[in-house]
C-alpha cells in the first residue's frame, strides 16, 4: 500500500511526503534468531526442564525454588484469578500457600504441547494433576486426599541461555458430575 501511494504521489509530481515513513528494519540479533529450527521445533528439553523444576520445587514445598523458575518481571495468575507480579511476589504467595492449604501436596505436570514463537520464546500447555490433603472434619488429624486437575498456560523465555517462565496462568478443570 505504501509503495502504491508513493508511486501515485510521484505521478502527480509531488516531492513532499506528509505521511510518516516506516523505520528501516533493524538487523536481527543473535538472540532473536530461531537457531535454525522450524516453527514447530526448538529446545523442547530446555523448555520441559522448566516444568520439571516447577513440579520438583512444589513437591518439596520450596517457594524459593519455585520462584527461581520465573524471570524477575514475571506474572502469575492463580486458579482463583489473583495476579502476582514479579518473582518476589510469586515466592511470597507460594510460601504462604505451600505452608497452608497445599502443605504436603503433590503436583505432576504433563506437557500437552509446546509452541515455539521463536528460538527464545515458547508457549507451554501443561495438564496438571494435584493431590492435596485436608482434614475430614474441622480439628481432625485424619486427612483425606483431594484430587484437583488444572491447565497451565505458560510463556517461557530464554534469557542469558536459561529458560524461565514469564507468564503463567492456572485454570482449574471443572469436575464432571
Amino acid at each position: 500500500l505504501g509503495l502504491a501511494l508513493l508511486v501515485a504521489d510521484c505521478g502527480r509530481g509531488s516531492t513532499k511526503r506528509e505521511e510518516p515513513t516506516a523505520p528501516s528494519a533493524p538487523n536481527a540479533s543473535v538472540a532473536d534468531a530461531f537457531d535454525h529450527a522450524g516453527p514447530q521445533q526448538g529446545d523442547e528439553v530446555g523448555v520441559a526442564a522448566v516444568v520439571t523444576a516447577w513440579d520438583a520445587a512444589w513437591n518439596a514445598g520450596d517457594a524459593a525454588g519455585l520462584a527461581a523458575t520465573f524471570v524477575e518481571d514475571a506474572e502469575f495468575i492463580n486458579a482463583m484469578g489473583r495476579l502476582f507480579i514479579g518473582a518476589d511476589q510469586i515466592r511470597a504467595q507460594h510460601a504462604i500457600t505451600l505452608a497452608a492449604q497445599f502443605r504436603g501436596s503433590h503436583t505432576e505436570g504433563h506437557i500437552r504441547r509446546i509452541t515455539f514463537l521463536s528460538g527464545t520464546a515458547a508457549v507451554v500447555d501443561v495438564d496438571n494433576d494435584l493431590t492435596r490433603y485436608e482434614p475430614v472434619a474441622p480439628g481432625s488429624t485424619t486427612m483425606r486426599a483431594i484430587q484437583q486437575s488444572g491447565r497451565h498456560k505458560r510463556l517461557v523465555v530464554k534469557r542469558a541461555g536459561v529458560w524461565r517462565t514469564m507468564l503463567f496462568q492456572n485454570t482449574m478443570v471443572a469436575t464432571t458430575p
